[in-house]
């Protein structure tokens, strides 16, 4: 039983196991037994099934916090696999000969000096009677405020409430809504988004922008100062409804809105292991997770950390354990291997984003790229592995040859999808994306470490060594572009542009990172590095905008 345990990392010898006691033992079952059977002697050394347990075990506990990009957790997880990296006898391919390969992203944005604002002569108070908009602009004004009603100006509905009175070198005060309430199927619905009303404002003349909140049937706009937002040409400030009732007429104002964009610092962490071949193998997935949950939970509770067992110390653990079998198995020669944990994934893909626009391997000499993104729930009565993207190669149809017994494989072929896969594709390069299935835990605190299935993780392993092994002779892999049509999306329109965007990016517009085949903007024309600007009507001043902008068009 020793020498099956101490040969259990090398597929060839659980295969042939396998074979001969086919008709006996289920795969599945063998693995079982196998991996949680102590290694005899005296100088045992960690089973491939220890370091699964060990890798996640930290990564998903709680004094990572979530392991949120830019945050002391995110340093505590990138520490981890450097060492993991160097303990293994990867050669680091990271700044200054570093692992670590850094990148900037913005934060939101935070208040900064003073915010003031008075009426009337009478001071209000921050948070408590008013606030700023994360769109504000910075400025110091003092002028008389008018009121132009909803601060509506739409020529094809013949409504324009800057007609009467001059906004010029005025504060406008506009109402929330429309004169038909905010119903969508409203003709004036268009016109009741904050980014129109401001729109119309700057375009008035208006030196500043307050809004308040008439209907009982309309939430407050949210005073969380949001990440990547475009700053309007003017202060933009919302009074809450008890104080705005308190003031009576609105006569003068005078205010000061000082926001500051927040930059952090992200980190992608990359080991080379080079085989003198013409070609790399990217192999990796992302080790960022949501933090306290601020942003992209589904959790409705009070904030708590999410700790990403599942979502994505799984990945991790398993491409940790893969650099660690190639580098000491003499086999698979024919490709050089760049394992990278990435950063920024849940803001949006930002760390891929980043590496792909700074690669340290050329794009033109990756040969295909594998990406691991919650692969530890594998469901234990009806065990199957999803692959994402294997349209993005003729060559992929060999992974459809590997024999798992007792494992459904189910592939998808778009490659387009919401993890880093998607980069490497938009840049050409076949790209799969291995996945156990989605479960209730997701983007939740409950993601933790206990809910593992850790002979789940042992088959995604296997099936990828097999895999690995598949491809080894095929030289450079034949790149596929996909149809995608039927790619998951998080939010579901009536109408799409078919692109990617750039979530770096944070100037005016929507910057796109990618143009989708077959699509509208593939079919008019739009490509890759083009910023979107204007919707019909509608201005796109940044992603927030252009989102608000597709729920607008049938």
């Amino acid at each position: 039983m020793q020498t099956i345990i101490s040969c259990f990392s090398k597929t060839n010898i659980v295969s042939k196991i396998l074979t001969k006691y086919k008709g006996h033992i289920s795969a599945m079952a063998l693995m079982c037994t196998i991996s949680l059977t102590p290694v005899l002697g005296q100088d045992s050394s960690p089973t491939t099934m220890d370091w699964f347990k060990k890798h996640i075990s930290y990564l998903a506990d709680d004094k990572l916090e979530g392991r949120d990009t830019g945050s002391k957790g995110e340093k505590l997880a990138y520490e981890y696999i450097t060492q993991q990296f160097e303990a293994i006898g990867l050669t680091p391919k990271g700044d200054e000969n570093s692992y670590i390969q850094q990148f900037e992203f913005s934060a939101g944005k935070e208040l900064s000096a003073e915010n003031t604002l008075s009426i009337n002569g009478n001071a209000l108070e921050l948070n408590k009677d008013f606030y700023p908009l994360a769109r504000s602009g910075n400025n110091q004004i003092n002028a008389s405020i008018v009121d132009f009603g909803y601060g509506i100006n739409a020529s094809d509905l013949n409504h324009n409430d800057y007609k009467k009175n001059k906004a010029s070198g005025k504060i406008a005060l506009v109402h929330l809504g429309s004169p038909e309430g905010v119903n969508p199927h409203s003709t004036f619905y268009p016109q009741t988004s904050i980014e129109q009303k401001i729109k119309n404002a700057e375009e008035a003349g208006a030196k500043a922008l307050l809004l308040v909140n008439d209907e009982d049937q309309m939430d407050d706009p949210t005073g969380t100062l949001k990440n990547n937002v475009q700053a309007a040409s003017i202060p933009v400030l919302f009074i809450k409804k008890e104080s705005y009732k308190r003031l009576g007429k609105l006569k003068k104002a005078e205010l000061s809105t000082s926001l500051n964009i927040i930059k952090k610092k992200g980190h992608n962490v990359i080991g080379y292991l080079d085989n003198n071949a013409a070609y790399t193998v990217v192999i990796g997935g992302h080790y960022d997770h949501l933090g306290y949950g601020h942003y992209g939970s589904l959790h409705t509770g009070e904030a708590a950390i999410h700790n990403g067992a599942d979502d994505n110390a799984s990945g991790v653990a398993i491409f940790l354990e893969l650099a660690r079998y190639l580098k000491n198995e003499d086999k698979f020669n024919n490709n050089n291997y760049l394992f990278i944990g990435f950063s920024g994934e849940e803001l949006g893909l930002y760390g891929s984003n980043y590496y792909v626009k700074n690669p340290v391997i050329s794009m033109e000499s990756t040969n295909y790229m594998l990406n691991y993104d919650m692969v530890g729930r594998m469901d234990t009565l009806n065990p199957s592995l999803v692959v994402n993207g294997t349209g993005t190669s003729e060559d992929w149809k060999q992974l459809a040859k590997i024999d798992m017994p007792s494992l459904e494989i189910k592939t998808t072929d778009s490659g387009i999808g919401s993890s880093d896969h998607t980069n490497f594709y938009l840049n050409n390069v076949p790209a799969v994306h291995f996945f156990t299935g989605a479960h209730e835990d997701y983007h939740k605190p409950s993601d933790d470490e206990f809910k593992i299935n850790y002979d789940g993780v042992y088959t995604v392993f296997d099936y990828t060594l097999k895999a690995i092994e598949e491809l080894d002779d095929n030289g450079k892999l034949s790149f596929t572009k996909t149809d995608d049509q039927n790619e998951r999306s998080k939010i579901n329109f009536a109408v799409t542009l078919g692109v990617v965007p750039d979530y770096l990016y944070d100037g005016y517009g929507m910057k796109i990172d990618g143009v989708r085949s077959g699509r509208p903007a593939a079919n008019a024309g739009i490509e890759d590095g083009d910023v979107v600007i204007k919707m019909g009507e509608y201005e796109v001043s940044d992603m927030m905008a252009y989102m608000k902008c597709l729920s607008l068009f049938k």
